[in-house]
């Protein structure tokens, strides 16, 4: 298939029509540009512009279709190449969310949540927390060009309309539901190993001195503890938000490589 750079015109209008396609379905999930706060006439600008500038520098194949059905089939495999780096990127960073909800239920913060205005879903207070702090460090490291270097680097290795599911990215999506988890629990483990020590130390005091209500005491040294813990422990953001990165860069790479048919 012959690849050329194509010029934004009336007759590349279909084209530039699947570009804006790919990078909406996208920037529409991914994070901070898929923030709901941020307003729908700037997001929309923005993919327009980006897409503008893209059709003047990535390889666009000549596409060959004979009917509103084929192409509408392309269109179908745009919005799903958008949607699944999108999707690969924002399930990275919500890592940090599942960590805070597991430090929530340990030290009983979990009865209280509040809404999410990115996701409209109700978080528990350290999990909107570390997200919201993952989300400035994004900003700072520079990690949201990435996700538009990655966009612009899925239309080399993606072409339009080329988008083919390979048998690896299962397996590749089973590894990343495996580490999610498994990232999750080691950022709360500070917080796991206090709260075990505490129970143990709770425990031995009720056996002790029975007369304790344990309940009533234990629930506040349990916040306390875990406070504490977060304290000492929040100066290793920066070194959690590289791992968390280097993951989102790795399943975003592994999920385009899944969908390219090369």
């Amino acid at each position: 298939m012959h690849m050329n750079n194509i010029q934004f015109s009336i007759e590349n209008f279909e084209i530039y029509l699947l570009i804006v396609i790919r990078v909406v379905s996208m920037l529409a999930i991914a994070p901070i540009f898929g923030m709901r706060n941020v307003p729908r006439m700037f997001k929309l600008g923005m993919c327009i512009f980006i897409s503008v500038v893209l059709i003047n520098v990535v390889p666009v194949p000549e596409l060959v279709y004979s009917d509103f059905i084929t192409f509408g089939l392309i269109i179908i495999k745009e919005i799903l190449v958008g949607i699944v780096i999108g999707f690969s990127a924002y399930a990275a960073t919500v890592i940090i969310s599942l960590a805070g909800q597991l430090i929530d239920q340990q030290i009983g913060f979990s009865m209280v949540s509040v809404l999410d205005p990115m996701s409209q879903v109700q978080l528990s207070v350290t999990a909107n927390f570390y997200y919201y702090v993952l989300l400035l460090l994004m900003l700072a490291t520079n990690i949201h060009y990435f996700i538009i270097s990655a966009l612009v680097d899925s239309f080399t290795l993606i072409p339009i309309g080329g988008a083919v599911i390979n048998p690896s990215i299962y397996s590749d999506f089973i590894s990343f539901v495996t580490d999610y988890i498994l990232i999750g629990f080691r950022i709360s483990l500070p917080i796991f190993g206090s709260i075990l020590l505490l129970d143990a130390v709770l425990g031995i005091l009720a056996k002790t001195v029975p007369q304790i209500n344990m309940f009533v005491v234990g629930m506040p040294l349990k916040a306390l503890c875990g406070l504490l813990v977060l304290l000492v422990t929040v100066g290793l953001m920066p070194t959690i938000s590289d791992f968390i990165f280097n993951e989102m860069i790795d399943v975003m790479q592994k999920m385009i490589n899944g969908l390219s048919p090369g």
